[in-house]
């Protein structure tokens, strides 16, 4: 990639995902997807598609994963740690409603690929998550293969660690609302009213108090 002011090769700082010109001190930053992918460009390692045997650009997902993406098929290769934590980000942040699930597609459990690293071939299986999509996955790399779409179909899968209502306690995620809340509040609302009336109790208010104690 050339500066576009004096043509210059560009310098890529890949650790802030920016170009420099290191004669003209031109930047160029990237933009982001909707998706949330920043492409960077061409990658210089060597690192192919596993489907498309085209070489792949190099990516961050949601400002904090570096990866790689097809520019063909769009398939993703991330390490498999950067995918589960941007799963379980994108999922607790959702706003929008979840999706229908989706059948998963047989056919695609028969398919071979070879790790874009090691060459070695990756091991296909469903993913154990939400989403039912079939992935691929090199245990030597610890490197995982996502088709166009599948990052999208576990993030809007259903679950109660999806959306706004869900909060994070540890390694799990449980519902924000307690069911003693509500009956807290219905307490103190009555003993407010006994209060105003000049310590005057009402029977139906009386009757209502012990069976909330009992």
């Amino acid at each position: 990639m050339n500066c576009k002011n004096c043509g210059a090769p560009l310098k890529l700082y890949r650790e802030r995902d920016y170009y420099e010109c290191e004669y003209c001190g031109t930047y160029l930053f990237p933009k982001e997807s909707a998706a949330g992918i920043r492409v960077l460009g061409e990658n210089l390692d060597g690192v192919d598609c596993p489907v498309c045997l085209v070489p792949v650009q190099m990516v961050t997902l949601d400002d904090a994963h570096r990866g790689y993406q097809c520019p063909q098929c769009q398939g993703l290769l991330l390490a498999r740690g950067a995918f589960r934590t941007a799963v379980e980000t994108r999922r607790a942040k959702a706003l929008t409603p979840p999706k229908p699930m989706t059948k998963l597609n047989q056919a695609e459990l028969n398919r071979r690929l070879n790790c874009s690293v090691c060459h070695q071939t990756m091991e296909t299986h469903p993913y154990m998550g939400p989403g039912n999509i079939v992935i691929d996955t090199c245990s030597t790399c610890n490197l995982i293969w996502l088709d166009y779409g599948e990052l999208g179909r576990v993030v809007d899968a259903p679950g109660r660690d999806r959306g706004p209502q869900a909060v994070d306690r540890g390694d799990e995620l449980w519902p924000q609302k307690h069911p003693k809340s509500s009956k807290k509040k219905k307490k103190k609302s009555k003993k407010s009213k006994m209060k105003k009336i000049g310590g005057l109790f009402d029977l139906e208010d009386v009757i209502d108090l012990i069976e909330d104690i009992f």
